[in-house]
């Protein structure tokens, strides 16, 4: 209640406030190269950050695209000063509800802090807050090193990594936000400081998994590693006919104790709409040589695939493989989401019956039913205490990336979305939702998504460092 009441105020402000001739009330602040645009003027469209998904999407009346640190220092304490809500986003992937609480405000566009400085004599990399995932593999492969990384090269890099950050290579290097060390952050009062486990490490501590509610980061620094097998994957992509699924739900669960670090399993339910037909499939990614990788290929061939292929792939190319659709920009994508510990086959099976009854019932929707399976024992070995972040235990991530073009759809997605969610939630193996914040939907209690043991000293930080709320909508902490 109380967080709501403070969005209402502060979005009440603004309306108020529409009226600002916003390039005369920064301009004078910002370097000459920075970019001011009002929704009115014709280039607001380059200026403005880019929005993947249309479904509860913020809306902006003016936007700004720093050139450097003091120009966000700048923005922020004058927007502070006036009430105007602002949101400082890359190619905008947050896909849950609360951003459409963000209606006629300030976009700050971060992409103009694209540096990627590589060390690779000490093991760093450091990058500005607009780089994406795409942006690192080339100099870190030309380096020979790695880091673990989202799946997806449109995504930017810092705003993944305050959420978490899963990825094929969690198994063997952890989340993502395991491998920072440090940022450069500017706060709610515009100053900038350092935040690291020497410098404000309170702050340190509760950017690292609720990262958006504490400021904006405008350059990261992580620990990378020696490649893995010179930088090769084996990717496999498996397809099964709906009569063998429960064969490939009972693999899955084999392996519910324990998942090797370097392996990853990604299955997806989808739907062919040319075929008229449910598609249950499997992607396999392996960290190492294919030898090592064999045994794991030999077990599910033997479970009667209609068709595979095998590859092996540099870590760059499986990224781009796995990007291809996921960087479209303009359906709606409804997300929904559950960490889960245990694999129920006939659960599954159920939820493949519903969704294929409802991909033949709306022939709009095209979204599909995922899980990201990583070995959690890389992170597992992070002390509990060491960051924000509250779920370490959790071995598969569900996203149901519900995709469509009709609002109308709305309703018919959102029950079945919460209806499997709560089936799921139901034998996942755990009695309570855990939820993975950067997949939220939004309508999870703060309680499942930053956990209950951390939410106590998030809101004792929030209060210290942010206390007006001028940052976290997208899942903003109260105290």
């Amino acid at each position: 209640m109380l967080t709501q009441l403070i969005q209402a105020l502060a979005f009440a402000s603004l309306t108020s406030a529409v009226n600002i001739n916003y390039t005369a009330l920064f301009s004078q602040s910002v370097s000459p190269g920075t970019e001011i645009a009002t929704v009115y003027d014709p280039d607001f469209a380059e200026v403005v950050s880019p929005r993947w998904s249309v479904y509860h999407a913020p809306t902006f009346e003016v936007a700004i695209k720093p050139v450097n640190e003091a120009d966000i220092q700048a923005i922020v304490r004058i927007a502070a000063s006036h009430k105007i809500p602002f949101l400082a986003t890359l190619n905008g992937h947050g896909g849950n509800i609360n951003y459409g609480r963000v209606q006629k405000a300030l976009n700050i566009n971060l992409g103009s802090l694209n540096s990627v400085h590589v060390d690779a004599k000490n093991d760093r990399l450091t990058i500005g807050g607009g780089v994406t995932f795409g942006q690192i593999s080339e100099p870190l492969a030309k380096a020979g090193k790695e880091i673990q990384t989202g799946n997806a090269v449109c995504v930017g890099m810092v705003g993944a990594t305050i959420g978490g950050g899963i990825g094929t290579l969690q198994g063997l290097h952890g989340l993502v936000l395991d491998a920072l060390l440090s940022v450069k952050i500017v706060t709610a009062k515009g100053d900038l400081i350092t935040a690291s486990k020497v410098e404000n490490p309170d702050l340190f501590w509760a950017i690292r998994g609720a990262g958006a509610n504490f400021g904006i980061i405008t350059s990261a620094t992580y620990q990378i590693f020696d490649q893995t097998n010179e930088g090769n994957v084996v990717f496999a992509h498996y397809n099964f006919p709906v009569t063998a699924s429960r064969s490939m739900w009972e693999f899955l669960q084999s392996y519910d104790e324990k998942l090797p670090p370097p392996l990853a399993f990604l299955p997806a339910i989808t739907y062919n709409r040319t075929t008229e037909q449910t598609l249950v499939s499997l992607g396999v990614v392996y960290s190492g040589p294919l030898a090592d990788a064999q045994p794991y290929l030999d077990q599910l061939a033997k479970l009667g695939p209609s068709s595979n292929v095998t590859q092996t792939v540099t870590t760059t190319q499986l990224h781009q493989i796995f990007s291809q659709g996921a960087c479209d920009r303009g359906a709606r994508h409804n997300p929904y989401t559950l960490g889960m510990r245990k694999t129920d086959p006939n659960t599954l099976e159920d939820v493949l019956s519903e969704m294929t009854e409802f991909y033949k019932t709306h022939p709009d929707y095209r979204g599909s039913l995922s899980f990201q399976r990583y070995s959690n024992e890389a992170m597992m070995k992070v002390p509990e205490d060491e960051t924000s972040y509250p779920w370490r235990d959790i071995k598969s991530y569900l996203l149901f990336d519900n995709a469509y073009t009709d609002p109308a759809l709305d309703a018919d997605v959102d029950d079945l979305s919460r209806s499997l969610r709560q089936k799921l939630q139901e034998t996942g193996g755990y009695s309570d939702p855990q939820i993975y914040l950067n997949y939220a939907h939004g309508d999870e209690p703060l309680t499942r998504v930053y956990g209950a043991s951390k939410l106590p000293r998030l809101r004792i930080l929030k209060k210290k460092w942010d206390p007006d709320h001028v940052f976290g909508f997208n899942y903003p902490i109260d105290y």
